[in-house]
C-alpha cells in the first residue's frame, strides 16, 4: 500500500501512441496536462494545491521541507534508516551493524520520486534502470508535527528490503496515467513504467482524455456546446458513472487478503475513462457481511455508502456532494462549508422534500457553532497505515468507544487470521452473467473460499470453456494450493493451450512442472519461456533451479547469472548461485553471494544461515561472525530447522554443549524427519550421561536413514555401553560396512577391541 498521493500540474503525460489500446482512447487521446491551464487558470491553479493535485512528483528543494539527516533505527528489524541530501538529489540510506559493530548490508539508493501530498505522509521512490519504480522503506508523515517511520507494511522484522515494487495498482490511483512497455499489460506482468513518468494526478484523471477537447477550443467558430461536448464533465454524468470516477482510487474494500477486485482480463492496466461503467474495468469484492469497524486508508467511498445518510438519499449524496476536487477548503472555511452541507438536508421540515432525514437537535451541543464532522466523521488512525489519521466517512451518531486516533502498532500478518469465507460481490452489487467466472475466482485467488470455490470454478470451465487461458491458470494454481497438483497440471497445460503466446501462463506450468519433479518437461518449458521474454531475471533463475536438481549445476550457473545481469537485485537468485558454487569448492565466490543476498534483503534467513555455515567452516578465527549471522537466521525464522542445527554443530565445537543441545533439540521439534538432528542430539544427550535418551534418537536417526554410517557407530557405541553387545555388534558392522572411511576405521577398531573383528 503506497500513501497518498503529489505532482506538478503541467508535467507532460506520455506520448499517446503508448497509451493502453481501447477503443475509448483510440477515438480521444491524452494530452499534455498544461494546455488545460491555457483556459482554465483559475481551476488549474486551485487543482494544484489539493491533495490530488500533489500527488506525485521529482523531489526538489521547495516541495521536500522535512527534515533530513537525522538516523531513524527501526529496532524490528535492527535497521538504520536515514533521507539525506547530497548535491542537490536525494538519497535514502540503510544499513545494519555486524558481529563486531561495523557497518553490514548498506544500501543507498537515490530518491527519483515523491508519492504522497503531505497532507497524511510521503513515501519515496527509486526508479531502476529496468523501468521498475521501487519503495523505499522510510516514509514521513504529518501526524504530530511531523516524524519519520516505516513505510506502510515494512514495520516488521521481515520486510522486504528496498527492493518492494510499486504496482499497476499503486500507480493507478497516486498517479495520472504512465506509459507501459509493449507486452507488459498483461494480468500478471512485471510492473515497467517508460519515461517520462508523470508528474501527478491531472485534469483527464476524471475529464477523461483531452485531445478532442483542446481541438475543438481551438477551431474556430466552434460553439461552446460543441467544446464542452469533447470532454466528459462529471457533472453530467449519472449519479452512478459520477460516483465511479471517484471510486475508482477511493473505494477499496481491504488491503488484507481477500481479493479486494480483480481487473478484468481483456483491460490494459490504465484503459479505465471517466464516463465508462465502472464494473466493465473492474469488479470489486467483500468480505460476507462486510469489514465491520476496520478502518483503512482507501475505505472514504466505501464507508460512505454504508451510511445511513447516502442510503436514504437514492443516490444523490456522492462525494461531490461534500467535496469540490478543484478546490478543498481549510480550517474554519471547512467547517462552514461541511456544516452547510449536512445542514442542507437535517434542518429542512418534514414535507420538503427531504423526509427521510431527522432534522438537527436545537438542544447543545447542536448550535450555530457546532461542527457536524468533528462528532459524526471524526478521524480514525488506519488499521492498514498505522502511522496515519483520516477522517472516517461513515456518517453515524454515535462512534464507537475508545480513543479513535490512539497510537497503534502495525500488526505481523501472522497476528490476524486471515478470513476464511465467502467473497462476495460489492460493486456492482450483483455481478451480471458475463462475469460469473470472475464471481468464482474471486474465492480462490486468496485462498478465502477455496472448499466451495474450486468445484464451483471448475464447473463453470467445464460447462462453458472460455477462450482466455487465464481463468484455467488460476485454477491450477488454486488446485496446487490444495494439494490437488496431478489435476492442477491438467489445467495448467489447458491454460497455455488457450494462451500459447503468454510466457506468464507458461511460467507458471514451468514452476509447477518443477515443484511436481517433472524436471525434464520443465526445463523445456522454461526454456521456451527464456525464449519468448529473455528479459524475464525471473524465469532464468528458475531455469537455474531445475537444472540445479537435474545435477547439471555449470548450466544452473550459467542460467542464474544470466538472471542476476538483467536484475541484480534478487536475493534468491544470488543465494542459490552461491550454494552451487559452495557445493564446487569455491568457497570465497559463494561466500561474495550470500553476501549480497543479505545485503539486498537483510530479512533473508537463509542467506544468513548460508554464510554463517561457510564461515563456521573455517574454524574458530570466523565463529563469532557465524554465531552471529546463525543466530539472525534464527531471529528472522524461529522454526528452521537447518539453521538450528547447523548452529548446534558450531555450540558443539565451541564446547558450549548445553546452549548446543538446545538447538538440536528445536531443530527436531521443528522437522523430526532429518536424521543427522536426531544423531547430534543423541551425541549432546549421551554426553551428559543420559544413555536412554541417547539410545533413543540413534535409533531414530538410523531408522529415518540406515546409510548414516556415524550414527550406526554411535549407535553401537551406546548399545555397548548398556550392555546390549549383541545389538552393540550388529550396528558397529554395518558401520564397518558403509562408505564414510573415519567411520568405518573407528568401527573396525572397536570390533577388535570386542574381540569381534570383521
Amino acid at each position: 500500500m503506497g500513501i497518498a498521493a503529489a505532482g506538478v500540474f503541467a508535467q507532460q503525460s506520455p506520448p499517446p501512441t503508448t497509451r493502453p489500446p481501447t477503443t475509448a482512447l483510440a477515438a480521444n487521446q491524452y494530452v499534455d496536462a498544461g494546455l488545460c491551464a491555457t483556459c482554465h487558470a483559475e481551476i488549474a491553479n486551485s487543482f494544484s494545491k489539493t491533495g490530488m493535485g500533489r500527488s506525485f512528483y521529482k523531489p526538489e528543494p521547495a516541495k521536500m521541507p522535512e527534515a533530513f539527516g537525522k538516523t531513524f533505527y527501526h529496532a524490528a528489524s535492527q535497521t538504520y534508516l536515514v533521507m539525506i541530501e547530497r548535491d542537490g538529489k536525494y538519497y535514502q540510506r540503510r544499513w545494519q551493524k555486524g558481529f563486531d559493530g561495523s557497518e553490514i548490508n548498506l544500501d543507498e539508493k537515490q530518491v527519483d520520486f515523491v508519492m504522497g501530498s503531505g497532507n497524511h505522509g510521503r513515501t519515496y521512490l527509486h526508479m531502476t534502470d529496468r523501468g521498475t519504480i521501487q519503495q523505499l522503506p522510510l516514509s514521513w508523515y504529518s501526524e504530530k508535527g511531523g516524524y519519520w517511520a516505516m513505510s506502510p507494511g515494512y514495520d516488521r522484522p521481515d520486510y522486504p528490503g528496498s527492493t518492494r515494487t510499486i504496482t499497476y495498482e499503486c500507480m493507478f490511483c497516486h498517479n495520472a496515467y504512465p506509459a507501459i512497455p509493449k507486452g507488459h499489460d498483461e494480468v500478471g506482468a512485471r510492473p515497467e513504467f517508460a519515461k517520462p513518468v508523470p508528474n501527478g494526478i491531472d485534469c483527464q484523471r476524471c475529464h477523461g482524455p483531452g485531445q478532442k477537447h483542446v481541438q475543438a477550443a481551438s477551431t474556430p467558430g466552434v460553439k461552446p456546446d460543441q467544446i464542452r461536448a469533447a470532454i466528459v464533465n462529471p457533472k453530467r454524468l449519472s449519479g452512478d458513472r459520477e460516483l465511479e470516477v471517484c471510486m475508482q482510487c477511493h473505494l477499496e474494500t481491504t488491503t488484507a487478503a481477500l481479493p479486494h477486485d480483480i481487473r478484468k482480463f481483456d483491460r490494459a492496466p490504465f484503459s479505465y475513462v471517466p464516463g465508462q461503467p465502472l464494473g466493465d474495468f473492474r469488479l470489486t469484492f467483500d468480505r460476507a457481511g462486510g469489514m465491520g469497524e476496520r478502518f483503512e486508508v482507501a475505505h472514504g467511498a466505501y464507508r460512505m455508502r454504508e451510511s445511513q445518510c447516502f442510503l436514504k438519499s437514492g443516490g444523490k449524496l456522492r462525494c461531490t456532494t461534500c467535496h469540490d476536487p478543484h478546490n478543498i477548503p481549510r480550517g474554519d472555511e471547512a467547517t462552514a462549508h461541511y456544516n452547510a452541507v449536512c445542514l442542507d438536508c437535517h434542518s429542512k421540515a418534514p414535507g420538503a422534500g427531504v423526509t427521510a432525514f431527522k432534522r438537527m437537535p436545537t438542544s447543545a451541543p447542536h448550535n450555530s457553532a457546532a461542527n457536524c464532522i468533528d462528532c459524526h466523521m471524526p478521524k480514525r488512525r488506519a488499521d492498514d497505515a498505522v502511522n496515519m489519521v483520516m477522517t472516517d466517512h461513515l456518517i453515524r451518531s454515535r462512534q464507537p468507544a475508545g480513543d479513535l486516533i490512539e497510537a497503534k502498532a502495525e500488526l505481523p500478518e501472522s497476528a490476524t487470521p486471515p478470513y476464511r469465507g465467502e467473497v462476495v460481490s460489492y460493486y456492482p452489487a450483483n455481478l451480471p452473467p458475463s462475469a460469473t467466472l470472475y464471481g468464482a475466482l474471486a474465492q480462490i485467488l486468496e485462498h478465502s473460499n477455496m472448499k466451495a470455490g474450486l468445484p464451483r470454478l471448475q464447473s463453470l470451465l467445464e460447462k462453458s470453456p472460455p477462450q482466455r487461458g487465464e481463468y484455467y491458470a488460476d485454477l491450477a494454481e488454486g488446485l496446487a494450493a490444495s494439494g490437488e497438483s496431478a489435476k492442477a497440471m491438467r489445467y495448467f497445460e489447458q491454460a497455455v493451450q488457450h494462451s500459447p503466446e503468454s510466457a506468464i501462463i507458461l511460467r507458471k506450468l514451468g514452476s509447477a512442472q518443477m515443484e511436481a519433479g517433472q524436471l525434464a518437461k520443465s526445463e523445456s518449458t522454461l526454456r521456451r519461456v527464456v525464449s519468448m521474454a529473455p528479459d524475464d531475471a525471473g524465469a532464468w533463475g528458475m531455469l537455474g533451479q531445475v537444472l540445479w536438481r537435474e545435477g547439471r549445476n555449470t548450466e544452473a550457473a550459467t542460467a542464474l547469472r544470466q538472471g542476476i545481469s538483467l536484475d541484480s537485485e534478487l536475493p534468491e537468485i544470488h543465494n542459490s548461485l552461491g550454494s552451487i558454487l559452495l557445493a564446487a569448492g569455491s568457497d570465497q565466490s559463494a561466500e561474495r553471494e550470500f553476501r549480497e543476498a543479505m545485503r539486498i534483503q537483510p530479512s533473508l534467513p537463509q542467506a544468513h544461515m548460508n554464510l554463517a555455515s561457510v564461515l563456521a567452516s573455517r574454524g574458530n578465527a570466523f565463529a563469532a561472525e557465524a554465531r552471529y549471522h546463525f543466530e539472525q537466521s534464527i531471529r528472522l525464522k524461529p522454526d528452521y530447522a537447518e539453521a538450528r542445527l547447523n548452529y548446534a554443530r558450531l555450540l558443539t565445537s565451541l564446547n558450549e554443549t548445553a546452549e548446543a543441545e538446545k538447538q538440536a533439540q528445536a531443530s527436531v521439534e521443528e522437522d523430526p524427519g532429518v536424521a543427522t538432528a536426531h544423531e547430534l542430539l543423541g551425541i549432546l544427550v549421551g554426553n551428559r550421561g543420559e544413555l536412554a535418551g541417547a539410545l533413543r534418537e540413534f535409533e531414530t536417526a538410523v531408522r529415518l536413514n540406515p546409510k548414516l554410517w556415524s550414527a550406526q557407530y554411535e549407535l553401537g557405541v551406546a548399545l555397548g555401553k548398556s550392555r546390549d553387545f549383541t545389538g552393540a555388534e550388529e550396528h558397529l558392522r554395518i558401520a564397518a560396512q558403509g562408505s564414510d572411511p573415519d567411520t568405518k576405521a573407528a568401527a573396525q577398531q572397536l570390533l577388535q577391541r570386542l574381540g569381534r573383528p570383521q
